[in-house]
């Protein structure tokens, strides 16, 4: 028993730690690196396009990736049985988290917490994408001072989640009082490329 609570303890502990790593990676692998990197590159290009998402692939190499820095180590300092429950929570909860992001940009809210991850994401991703990097929590950010306040996030109607707009390209009245929709639904190539430079320069789209 006494080994099983010791696993199941260092599996949550993995798994708490994951928010510190989401963070971390999202500012500094992500977006202070501005294209220099796949990582980065990925992910800059969901912010040219938030309907793109890295294949699978590459989140599998990611938390390959990610387990062969962590388990080494963990392993160093607190044993195999330690490291690999550690390593199982961080993953699992990695994971957890790709379903999470993906679902802030395709589904609607289902609870309170559902609605704040949703507009403090929106607003990372439209206006401010050099603050409000944890999408699962506002812990990190309002540790290292990242954080901001999201308010009633103004979104162009060609990156707006389908799940926000009603058929007439307004804002769905349940979500009036978090967005503001602005501009038009559709995008010309001239558009993508701009939306693409402010991307990886680190600015939110106009």
């Amino acid at each position: 028993m006494t080994i099983l609570r010791s696993r199941v303890a260092a599996a949550l502990v993995g798994a708490a730690s994951w928010t510190a790593a989401e963070y971390g990676l999202h500012r500094f692998a992500m977006h202070e690196m501005r294209g220099r990197g796949l990582p980065s590159v990925e992910h800059l290009k969901h912010h040219a396009d938030v309907t793109y998402f890295s294949p699978t692939s590459k989140k599998i190499a990611s938390a390959a990736a990610t387990t062969a820095v962590t388990f080494p180590v963990v392993l160093v300092v607190a044993g195999r049985r330690w490291a690999t429950a550690f390593t199982v929570g961080l993953i699992t909860m990695y994971f957890g988290y790709e379903v999470a992001h993906r679902r802030t940009h395709t589904h609607p809210p289902r609870n309170r917490y559902g609605r704040w991850a949703r507009r403090n994401h929106m607003h990372h991703h439209f206006g401010a994408p050099m603050r409000n990097f944890g999408v699962t929590t506002l812990v990190w950010d309002r540790l290292w001072g990242t954080y901001d306040e999201p308010g009633a996030v103004t979104i162009p109607r060609r990156m707006a989640p389908a799940w926000l707009l009603d058929d007439t390209g307004e804002i769905r009245a349940e979500f009036a009082d978090d967005y503001i929709a602005k501009g038009v639904r559709r995008s010309d190539a001239s558009q993508v490329e701009r939306d693409r430079a402010d991307a990886f320069d680190n600015v939110a789209p106009v």
